[in-house]
Protein backbone atom coordinates (compact mmCIF):
# COMPACT_ATOMS: atom_id res chain seq x y z
CA UNK A 1 0.00 0.00 0.00
CA UNK A 2 0.93 3.64 -0.72
CA UNK A 3 2.55 5.72 2.40
CA UNK A 4 0.23 8.33 2.46
CA UNK A 5 2.31 10.58 4.68
CA UNK A 6 5.38 10.06 2.65
CA UNK A 7 8.26 12.47 2.20
CA UNK A 8 10.21 11.61 -0.64
CA UNK A 9 13.75 13.27 -1.70
CA UNK A 10 14.79 11.85 -5.04
CA UNK A 11 18.58 12.48 -4.87
CA UNK A 12 19.93 12.42 -8.59
CA UNK A 13 23.51 13.56 -9.26
CA UNK A 14 23.87 14.29 -12.66
CA UNK A 15 20.35 15.25 -13.26
CA UNK A 16 21.41 18.93 -15.22
CA UNK A 17 23.72 18.86 -18.69
CA UNK A 18 26.79 20.35 -17.91
CA UNK A 19 27.78 21.38 -21.28
CA UNK A 20 26.55 24.44 -23.49
CA UNK A 21 28.69 22.87 -27.01
CA UNK A 22 26.74 20.26 -26.71
CA UNK A 23 23.14 20.88 -26.86
CA UNK A 24 20.15 18.57 -25.59
CA UNK A 25 17.79 17.23 -28.16
CA UNK A 26 14.28 18.61 -26.87
CA UNK A 27 12.71 16.87 -23.90
CA UNK A 28 9.03 15.90 -23.73
CA UNK A 29 8.83 15.40 -19.99
CA UNK A 30 5.36 16.76 -19.10
CA UNK A 31 4.72 15.18 -15.66
CA UNK A 32 8.27 16.53 -14.89
CA UNK A 33 7.24 20.37 -16.23
CA UNK A 34 4.18 20.35 -13.92
CA UNK A 35 6.19 19.03 -10.94
CA UNK A 36 8.26 21.95 -11.46
CA UNK A 37 5.31 24.30 -12.25
CA UNK A 38 4.35 23.28 -8.28
CA UNK A 39 8.37 23.64 -6.92
CA UNK A 40 9.67 26.16 -5.09
CA UNK A 41 13.67 26.29 -5.96
CA UNK A 42 16.13 26.89 -3.86
CA UNK A 43 19.61 27.06 -5.09
CA UNK A 44 22.00 24.76 -3.45
CA UNK A 45 25.36 24.75 -5.44
CA UNK A 46 26.76 21.39 -3.96
CA UNK A 47 29.37 19.57 -5.33
CA UNK A 48 28.81 15.32 -6.41
CA UNK A 49 31.17 14.24 -3.73
CA UNK A 50 29.12 16.57 -0.83
CA UNK A 51 25.92 14.64 -2.19
CA UNK A 52 27.35 11.50 -1.48
CA UNK A 53 28.41 12.35 1.86
CA UNK A 54 24.91 13.66 2.43
CA UNK A 55 23.12 10.89 1.82
CA UNK A 56 24.80 7.84 1.73
CA UNK A 57 26.63 7.51 5.20
CA UNK A 58 27.48 8.69 8.30
CA UNK A 59 30.42 9.11 9.84
CA UNK A 60 33.71 7.89 8.68
CA UNK A 61 33.75 5.67 5.58
CA UNK A 62 36.73 4.37 6.74
CA UNK A 63 35.67 3.25 9.79
CA UNK A 64 32.51 1.79 8.65
CA UNK A 65 34.58 -0.09 5.65
CA UNK A 66 36.33 -1.64 8.51
CA UNK A 67 33.78 -2.92 10.52
CA UNK A 68 32.21 -4.51 7.03
CA UNK A 69 35.06 -6.53 6.19
CA UNK A 70 36.21 -7.45 9.98
CA UNK A 71 39.82 -5.41 9.76
CA UNK A 72 41.58 -5.73 12.36
CA UNK A 73 44.61 -3.63 10.87
CA UNK A 74 46.22 -0.86 12.75
CA UNK A 75 47.83 0.85 10.03
CA UNK A 76 46.45 4.03 8.22
CA UNK A 77 43.71 3.80 5.50
CA UNK A 78 43.00 4.62 2.47
CA UNK A 79 39.65 4.55 0.22
CA UNK A 80 41.17 3.07 -3.18
CA UNK A 81 38.93 3.30 -6.64
CA UNK A 82 40.00 1.24 -8.94
CA UNK A 83 39.73 2.70 -12.65
CA UNK A 84 39.97 1.93 -16.34
CA UNK A 85 41.94 5.09 -17.99
CA UNK A 86 42.77 6.41 -21.48
CA UNK A 87 44.96 8.64 -22.20
CA UNK A 88 43.72 11.98 -24.78
CA UNK A 89 45.29 14.67 -25.94
CA UNK A 90 45.08 16.90 -22.92
CA UNK A 91 44.37 14.78 -20.12
CA UNK A 92 42.82 11.00 -18.75
CA UNK A 93 39.35 9.56 -19.45
CA UNK A 94 38.64 7.05 -16.91
CA UNK A 95 35.90 4.67 -16.33
CA UNK A 96 34.89 3.85 -12.51
CA UNK A 97 32.15 2.39 -10.16
CA UNK A 98 29.54 0.14 -11.98
CA UNK A 99 31.20 0.89 -15.44
CA UNK A 100 34.11 -1.59 -14.88
CA UNK A 101 31.40 -4.31 -14.36
CA UNK A 102 33.65 -5.89 -11.79
CA UNK A 103 32.63 -8.90 -9.40
CA UNK A 104 33.34 -9.67 -6.04
CA UNK A 105 36.03 -12.58 -7.19
CA UNK A 106 37.54 -10.31 -9.69
CA UNK A 107 38.37 -7.48 -7.09
CA UNK A 108 39.48 -10.28 -4.62
CA UNK A 109 42.13 -11.50 -7.25
CA UNK A 110 43.22 -8.11 -8.62
CA UNK A 111 43.57 -6.70 -4.12
CA UNK A 112 45.82 -10.51 -3.89
CA UNK A 113 48.18 -9.41 -6.85
CA UNK A 114 48.39 -5.84 -5.31
CA UNK A 115 49.31 -7.39 -1.93
CA UNK A 116 51.72 -9.51 -3.05
CA UNK A 117 53.52 -6.41 -5.12
CA UNK A 118 53.51 -4.53 -1.96
CA UNK A 119 54.22 -6.72 0.62
CA UNK A 120 57.32 -5.50 1.29
CA UNK A 121 55.79 -1.81 1.91
CA UNK A 122 53.33 -3.08 3.81
CA UNK A 123 50.86 -2.04 1.90
CA UNK A 124 47.41 -3.83 2.00
CA UNK A 125 44.17 -3.80 -0.02
CA UNK A 126 40.91 -5.13 1.17
CA UNK A 127 38.09 -4.99 -1.87
CA UNK A 128 34.89 -3.46 0.56
CA UNK A 129 33.09 -3.08 -2.60
CA UNK A 130 33.86 -4.56 -6.02
CA UNK A 131 34.58 -0.97 -7.16
CA UNK A 132 35.47 0.14 -4.22
CA UNK A 133 38.41 -0.55 -2.12
CA UNK A 134 40.44 0.06 1.24
CA UNK A 135 43.80 0.03 1.95
CA UNK A 136 46.31 -0.04 4.51
CA UNK A 137 49.78 1.27 5.04
CA UNK A 138 52.02 1.14 7.84
CA UNK A 139 52.57 5.28 8.11
CA UNK A 140 50.33 8.37 7.94
CA UNK A 141 50.36 9.35 4.40
CA UNK A 142 50.01 13.10 4.04
CA UNK A 143 48.83 14.00 1.02
CA UNK A 144 45.68 15.78 -0.15
CA UNK A 145 43.21 14.47 -3.56
CA UNK A 146 40.19 15.47 -4.70
CA UNK A 147 37.20 13.36 -4.69
CA UNK A 148 37.05 10.82 -8.24
CA UNK A 149 33.66 12.00 -7.43
CA UNK A 150 34.05 15.83 -8.72
CA UNK A 151 36.51 14.85 -11.67
CA UNK A 152 33.51 14.05 -13.70
CA UNK A 153 35.33 11.38 -16.01
CA UNK A 154 38.64 13.28 -16.68
CA UNK A 155 42.06 13.47 -15.31
CA UNK A 156 44.32 16.06 -15.96
CA UNK A 157 47.41 18.12 -14.63
CA UNK A 158 45.89 20.25 -12.02
CA UNK A 159 44.78 16.95 -10.35
CA UNK A 160 47.72 15.56 -8.85
CA UNK A 161 48.44 15.21 -5.16
CA UNK A 162 50.20 17.26 -3.09
CA UNK A 163 51.79 17.16 0.40
CA UNK A 164 54.84 15.68 2.00
CA UNK A 165 53.59 12.18 0.53
CA UNK A 166 52.59 13.46 -2.77
CA UNK A 167 55.69 11.64 -4.42
CA UNK A 168 54.57 8.38 -3.20
CA UNK A 169 51.62 8.45 -4.07
CA UNK A 170 52.79 9.02 -7.26
CA UNK A 171 54.95 6.20 -7.49
CA UNK A 172 52.78 3.65 -6.32
CA UNK A 173 50.18 4.95 -9.13
CA UNK A 174 52.68 4.50 -11.68
CA UNK A 175 54.14 1.50 -10.69
CA UNK A 176 50.88 -0.45 -10.01
CA UNK A 177 49.70 0.53 -13.78
CA UNK A 178 53.11 -0.95 -15.02
CA UNK A 179 52.30 -4.14 -12.86
CA UNK A 180 48.88 -4.62 -14.23
CA UNK A 181 49.75 -3.55 -18.13
CA UNK A 182 48.91 -6.76 -19.84
CA UNK A 183 48.42 -8.76 -16.24
CA UNK A 184 46.24 -11.66 -16.99
CA UNK A 185 43.41 -11.05 -14.88
CA UNK A 186 42.98 -7.94 -17.57
CA UNK A 187 43.57 -9.97 -20.56
CA UNK A 188 40.75 -11.71 -19.44
CA UNK A 189 38.56 -9.16 -18.91
CA UNK A 190 39.30 -7.65 -22.78
CA UNK A 191 38.58 -10.79 -23.96
CA UNK A 192 35.28 -10.35 -22.11
CA UNK A 193 34.87 -6.92 -23.57
CA UNK A 194 35.20 -5.01 -20.71
CA UNK A 195 37.33 -1.86 -19.71
CA UNK A 196 40.95 -3.16 -18.22
CA UNK A 197 41.85 -1.99 -14.94
CA UNK A 198 45.08 0.46 -15.11
CA UNK A 199 45.00 2.76 -12.28
CA UNK A 200 44.16 3.69 -8.64
CA UNK A 201 42.86 6.53 -7.31
CA UNK A 202 43.53 7.23 -3.33
CA UNK A 203 41.95 9.45 -1.16
CA UNK A 204 41.89 10.26 2.48
CA UNK A 205 38.90 9.67 4.57
CA UNK A 206 35.42 10.74 4.06
CA UNK A 207 33.02 12.26 6.61
CA UNK A 208 29.33 11.32 5.73
CA UNK A 209 26.80 13.61 7.50
CA UNK A 210 23.67 11.49 6.43
CA UNK A 211 20.54 10.72 8.73
CA UNK A 212 20.53 7.10 9.58
CA UNK A 213 16.74 7.11 10.49
CA UNK A 214 15.98 8.09 6.80
CA UNK A 215 15.16 4.80 5.03
CA UNK A 216 17.94 4.81 1.89
CA UNK A 217 17.55 2.85 -1.46
CA UNK A 218 20.67 3.38 -3.32
CA UNK A 219 22.75 1.13 -5.15
CA UNK A 220 26.20 3.31 -4.68
CA UNK A 221 28.67 1.39 -3.24
CA UNK A 222 29.45 4.28 -1.15
CA UNK A 223 25.85 3.49 0.61
CA UNK A 224 26.61 0.93 3.70
CA UNK A 225 23.07 0.92 4.82
CA UNK A 226 20.94 1.26 1.83
CA UNK A 227 17.88 -0.92 -0.07
CA UNK A 228 18.05 -1.73 -3.26
CA UNK A 229 16.87 0.68 -5.58
CA UNK A 230 13.36 -0.30 -7.09
CA UNK A 231 12.47 0.00 -10.78
CA UNK A 232 9.72 1.93 -10.55
CA UNK A 233 7.52 4.10 -8.21
CA UNK A 234 5.17 1.28 -7.93
CA UNK A 235 7.58 -1.01 -6.94
CA UNK A 236 8.69 1.37 -3.97
CA UNK A 237 5.07 2.29 -2.85
CA UNK A 238 4.14 -1.36 -2.79
CA UNK A 239 6.92 -1.93 -0.38
CA UNK A 240 6.44 1.11 2.08
CA UNK A 241 3.03 1.43 5.26
CA UNK A 242 2.23 4.37 7.17
CA UNK A 243 4.17 7.49 7.38
CA UNK A 244 7.97 7.54 6.10
CA UNK A 245 10.65 9.45 5.38
CA UNK A 246 12.32 8.29 2.39
CA UNK A 247 16.05 8.68 0.10
CA UNK A 248 16.09 7.80 -3.37
CA UNK A 249 19.89 7.86 -4.53
CA UNK A 250 19.95 7.52 -8.32
CA UNK A 251 23.57 8.71 -9.71
CA UNK A 252 22.66 6.77 -13.12
CA UNK A 253 23.39 9.81 -15.13
CA UNK A 254 26.68 10.46 -13.95
CA UNK A 255 28.08 8.30 -16.40
CA UNK A 256 26.73 9.90 -19.60
CA UNK A 257 27.14 13.05 -18.47
CA UNK A 258 30.72 12.23 -17.64
CA UNK A 259 30.88 11.04 -20.93
CA UNK A 260 29.42 13.58 -22.50
CA UNK A 261 26.79 10.89 -23.94
CA UNK A 262 23.52 13.34 -24.74
CA UNK A 263 22.07 10.34 -26.31
CA UNK A 264 21.70 8.32 -23.34
CA UNK A 265 21.62 10.82 -20.87
CA UNK A 266 17.71 11.74 -22.57
CA UNK A 267 16.85 8.16 -22.98
CA UNK A 268 17.20 8.01 -19.00
CA UNK A 269 15.06 10.71 -18.70
CA UNK A 270 12.53 9.77 -20.63
CA UNK A 271 12.53 6.14 -18.72
CA UNK A 272 12.22 8.40 -15.58
CA UNK A 273 9.08 9.83 -17.39
CA UNK A 274 7.33 6.92 -17.52
CA UNK A 275 8.60 4.89 -14.22
CA UNK A 276 8.92 8.19 -11.68
CA UNK A 277 7.70 11.24 -13.06
CA UNK A 278 4.19 10.72 -13.92
CA UNK A 279 3.52 8.00 -11.09
CA UNK A 280 4.83 10.39 -8.54
CA UNK A 281 2.45 13.24 -10.36
CA UNK A 282 -0.56 10.89 -9.92
CA UNK A 283 0.82 10.21 -6.00
CA UNK A 284 0.80 14.04 -5.16
CA UNK A 285 -2.99 14.26 -6.93
CA UNK A 286 -4.03 11.85 -4.84
CA UNK A 287 -2.33 13.16 -1.47
CA UNK A 288 -0.33 9.77 -1.00
CA UNK A 289 2.41 11.98 -1.49
CA UNK A 290 2.77 14.68 1.51
CA UNK A 291 6.16 15.61 0.17
CA UNK A 292 8.28 15.56 -2.40
CA UNK A 293 11.81 17.05 -2.98
CA UNK A 294 14.12 16.57 -5.94
CA UNK A 295 17.84 17.34 -5.40
CA UNK A 296 20.90 17.92 -7.77
CA UNK A 297 24.21 19.49 -7.64
CA UNK A 298 22.56 23.09 -8.50
CA UNK A 299 19.86 22.59 -5.88
CA UNK A 300 16.58 21.27 -4.57
CA UNK A 301 13.22 21.42 -5.83
CA UNK A 302 10.82 21.25 -2.88
CA UNK A 303 7.22 20.10 -4.68
CA UNK A 304 3.59 19.98 -2.86
CA UNK A 305 0.35 19.79 -4.40
CA UNK A 306 -1.22 23.10 -5.35
CA UNK A 307 -4.58 23.50 -4.09
CA UNK A 308 -5.37 25.91 -6.87
CA UNK A 309 -3.18 25.31 -9.98
CA UNK A 310 -0.81 27.98 -10.08
CA UNK A 311 -1.51 29.17 -13.34
CA UNK A 312 0.53 32.67 -12.26
CA UNK A 313 3.73 30.69 -12.40
CA UNK A 314 4.85 30.08 -15.97
CA UNK A 315 7.18 27.12 -16.29
CA UNK A 316 9.37 26.46 -19.54
CA UNK A 317 9.47 23.24 -20.16
CA UNK A 318 12.75 21.34 -18.93
CA UNK A 319 16.16 21.53 -20.89
CA UNK A 320 18.37 19.77 -19.01
CA UNK A 321 20.41 22.70 -18.03
CA UNK A 322 18.69 23.96 -15.40
CA UNK A 323 15.98 23.04 -13.40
Amino acid sequence: MPADHLHLTLVLPGLLWPYQKTSVPKLSLPALDILRQWSKYSSQIASRSLLYQQYLWQGSWLQQASQLINSESNGYALIVSPISQTAGMHQLQYLDGKALGLSSEEAKAFCEVLNTWLQADGWQFYPVKPDLWLVTAPQILEFTLPSLLDLSGSIDGTTKPTGSDATLILQQQTELQMLLHQHPLNQQRSARGLPIINGFWFEQDSTGTANNETILYSDSSWAFHARSLPANYAELANSLSGEQEIVLFNDDLCLPVNQGDVYTYTQILQQWEQNWWQPLLTALQNRQIHHLNIRCEAGLLNIRKSWLRPFWRKTESFNGLSL
